[in-house]
C-alpha cells in the first residue's frame, strides 16, 4: 500500500472517530446538565445548555484529537510512515 493511500485512509478514519467523539462529549455534556443544572433551571434554559454542550464539546473534542494526534506521532512514528514530511537527504 502507497503512503498516499496510507495517509487517506488515516485522514477518513481520524475524522470519523473526531466526529464520533465530538458526539460522545455532546451528550455526555447534556447528560450531566440534565442530572444537575437541568432540575434547577427553567425549561428556557435549555436552548442555552444545548449550546454550551455544543462549545464544550467541540473545544474538548479538539484539545483530545490535538493530544491524542502527538501520542501516535511519538509513538508509532506517523510522519514516516503516512509521507507526511519527506526525509531530509544529505548531499
Amino acid at each position: 500500500m502507497s503512503k498516499g493511500a496510507k495517509a487517506a485512509i488515516f485522514v477518513i478514519v481520524a475524522s470519523l472517530l473526531n466526529i464520533l467523539l465530538t458526539g460522545l462529549l455532546f451528550v455526555a455534556c447534556l447528560g450531566i446538565y440534565s442530572l444537575t443544572l437541568g432540575k434547577l433551571l427553567p425549561q428556557t434554559a435549555v436552548m442555552w445548555a444545548v449550546v454550551a454542550s455544543f462549545v464544550i464539546s467541540m473545544a474538548g473534542t479538539f484539545l483530545i484529537y490535538r493530544k491524542a494526534l502527538a501520542f501516535a506521532q511519538k509513538k508509532f512514528n506517523l510522519e514516516e510512515k503516512l509521507g507526511l514530511y519527506p526525509k531530509k537527504r544529505n548531499y
